[in-house]
C-alpha cells in the first residue's frame, strides 16, 4: 500500500536535510562564480552555452537556408536550464538552472521560434526577490529559506512530455508542470491522484507506441523507488515502491513488453554534514552498478543483477525475445565525473572534458540464468550520449539508433555530431558540425505513413557561438552524412538546453 504522506516527508528530507548546516558558512562568503564566469566568457567563447538568459521570453521567425520538406509539420519542444544567475548569484551546477520551454514551430510557411521561462513556484518567488531563495540540486545560495516540499524548488528543467493531447516540463524529483503548447504558459502542477500528488516524478518517462506511459522516481531518505504505470488517456493505473538500499539518483530507464529496467550505479546516497543533495551521494567504484528488472504487471516482482561500476545518464531503447532476453543500449561512462565535478566547474567557466566521456554500450539481460553482459558497440575513440529511436517502437525491437557523437577534436568539450547507427549491420552515418557550432539532442521524427525505422527527418537544434546565434538543422534520416536539407538561424542564441520532443 502506497503511503503518501510518509513518501512526501522523505521527499522533503532528501532535498532539503543535507544542505541545512552550509548555511551559516555561505551567508558569510562573497561568491565569486558570476564574475569568474564572465571573465572565462571572455577568453572562452564556446561558453556561451552557459551564459544566463536575459529576458523572460524569445520570439522570432528563422531564416532559412534550404525548403521545408513537404510532410514535415509540428512543433520541436525543448526545455533546458537557461537562468543560471540571478542578482549577483550563480548557480553552481548546471543542472540548478531555472527551466525555459522552447518551440520551434515547423511547416511550409517556414519556422517560427518561441520560447518562455517556466514560471515554477521558485522561479516567480525569487523573481520578486531579486536574489537566489531555495537550496537546489547542487546549489546553496547565501541564507536560504527552509524548503517545505520538493515542488518548491522544482525548476522543471531537464525534459519535456507531450502526452494524450496534454504537454508537460519535468524535473527529477518532483511534480511535472503543466504547459499550455499554443502559448508556452505555465499551467500549473499536475498530479496523476490526490494520493500521488507531490511524488517524484523523473524526466525521462517512456511513452509506448499505444500511448502507455511508464515511470519511476527516486525516494533517496526512505530508500524506495517509485513506479508509475499510466494510461494512455493520461489516468493512473498504478503506482507502487520497490526497495533499493543503498539507493542511488537514477537518471533513465528502459522498457519492454514485460519489464522494467533501472540501473543503479553506486553512486550511494550517504549524508554526512553540510552540502547540496548531490554532496549527499558518494561514488564508490569497488561496488557494482546493481541492474533492477521489474515485472510490469505486478511492481513487487522484481530481482536485482550486478554489473561493474559505471554512470548512465540516457538510454536509447530496449526490447526482450520470446526466451525472455532483454536487450538495450546506453551511453556508458565509467563514473559519474561529468555530474559531480565537470557540470559543477563549466559554471565558474572551469573546462574539462567530462561531457565527452561516454561510449555507447549495448546489454544482454539472461533473465532465466540470471546473468547480464555489455559489449561496446562505436569503439573507443567515439564518445556519445542522448540517443533516441523512431518512437513507434519504443519497448520493441529496433535496429537504428540517433545519438550525438564526438572524437574530442574541437575547440570545445562538448560533442560536434548527430550520427545514425544500425545495430544490425555496424553503419555509421555521421554529419559533423561546422567549427563554432555545438549541437543539442536531435530526435527522429517519423514520415507520415512510413513503416517503423523507415524515412522520417532528424531534427535538432544547435548553438552557433561564434555567430552568437540558435540554429535548428533538418535532415533526412537515411542521408544524414549529406548534410541538411534546411538550416534555420535566430537573431539571438539562447544556452544549451537537454531534451527536446517532437508533436
Amino acid at each position: 500500500m502506497l503511503r503518501r504522506q510518509f513518501i512526501h516527508r522523505a521527499t522533503v528530507a532528501m532535498v532539503a536535510g543535507a544542505a541545512t548546516a552550509a548555511a551559516p558558512k555561505l551567508a558569510q562568503a562573497l561568491d565569486t562564480w558570476k564574475e569568474a564566469f564572465a571573465a572565462a566568457l571572455e577568453r572562452e567563447p564556446w561558453l556561451l552555452a552557459f551564459r544566463s538568459v536575459e529576458q523572460d521570453a524569445y520570439k522570432s521567425e528563422a531564416a532559412l537556408e534550404g525548403q521545408v520538406p513537404e510532410g514535415l509539420v509540428g512543433t520541436l519542444f525543448r526545455n533546458g536550464p537557461a537562468r543560471h544567475e540571478i542578482g549577483p548569484f550563480r548557480y553552481h551546477h548546471w543542472f540548478d538552472g531555472d527551466g525555459m520551454l522552447q518551440a520551434w514551430r515547423i511547416g511550409p510557411g517556414g519556422i517560427r521560434h518561441e520560447a518562455r521561462m517556466i514560471a515554477t513556484r521558485k522561479y516567480l518567488a525569487e523573481q520578486d526577490a531579486g536574489r537566489a531563495l531555495y537550496r537546489g540540486f547542487a546549489t546553496v545560495p547565501p541564507n536560504p529559506l527552509p524548503v517545505t516540499s520538493p515542488d518548491l524548488i522544482n525548476v522543471a528543467n531537464i525534459s519535456v512530455l507531450p502526452h494524450h493531447g496534454k504537454l508537460y516540463a519535468l524535473w527529477e524529483a518532483g511534480s511535472p508542470w503543466s504547459m499550455n503548447p499554443e502559448t508556452l504558459a505555465t499551467e500549473g502542477l499536475h498530479s496523476f491522484s490526490t494520493e500521488t500528488k507531490g511524488l517524484p516524478f523523473s524526466a525521462h518517462p517512456r511513452v509506448e507506441p499505444d500511448g502507455t506511459l511508464w515511470n519511476f522516481g527516486y525516494v533517496s531518505s526512505a530508500r524506495k523507488l517509485v513506479l508509475w504505470h499510466v494510461s494512455r488517456a493520461g489516468k493512473l493505473v498504478k503506482v507502487g515502491l520497490v526497495d533499493c538500499d543503498p539507493i542511488s539518483a537514477p537518471h533513465d530507464f528502459v522498457v519492454t513488453e514485460h519489464h522494467l529496467v533501472v540501473l543503479i550505479p553506486p553512486l550511494h546516497f550517504e549524508p554526512e554534514g553540510p552540502g547540496a543533495f548531490l554532496d549527499a551521494h558518494k561514488w564508490h567504484p569497488d561496488r557494482p552498478t546493481r541492474v533492477l528488472v521489474v515485472d510490469k504487471n505486478d511492481f513487487s516482482n522484481y530481482h536485482y543483477l550486478e554489473l561493474p561500476a559505471q554512470w548512465i545518464f540516457h538510454y536509447g531503447n530496449a526490447w526482450e525475445d520470446a526466451d525472455g532476453i532483454i536487450r538495450f543500449d546506453a551511453a556508458r561512462a565509467p563514473d559519474p565525473a561529468a555530474m559531480l565535478t565537470s557540470f559543477r566547474t563549466i559554471m565558474r567557466g572551469e573546462v574539462s572534458d567530462g561531457a565527452r566521456e561516454s561510449r555507447h554500450y549495448q546489454y544482454r539481460i539472461d533473465l532465466k540464468r540470471g546473468v547480464v553482459t555489455e559489449t561496446p558497440l562505436l569503439g573507443a575513440h567515439r564518445a556519445s550520449e542522448f540517443p533516441v529511436i523512431d518512437p513507434r517502437v519504443n519497448g520493441r525491437r529496433y535496429s537504428k539508433l540517433v545519438m550525438l557523437t564526438g572524437q574530442g577534436d574541437t575547440d570545445h568539450s562538448m560533442l560536434s555530431e548527430v550520427s545514425r547507427f544500425d545495430l544490425d549491420s555496424g553503419r555509421l552515418d555521421t554529419f559533423r558540425y561546422p567549427e563554432g557550432v555545438i549541437p543539442e539532442e536531435h530526435v527522429y521524427v517519423p514520415e507520415p505513413h512510413s513503416l517503423p525505422e523507415q524515412g522520417g527527418w532528424i531534427v535538432g537544434s544547435a548553438l552557433n557561438y561564434r555567430k552568437e546565434r540558435s540554429e535548428l538543422r533538418i535532415f533526412r534520416a537515411e542521408a544524414l552524412a549529406e548534410g541538411p536539407l534546411v538550416t534555420a538561424t535566430l537573431p539571438y542564441a539562447l544556452p544549451l538546453g537537454l531534451h527536446a520532443k517532437f508533436v
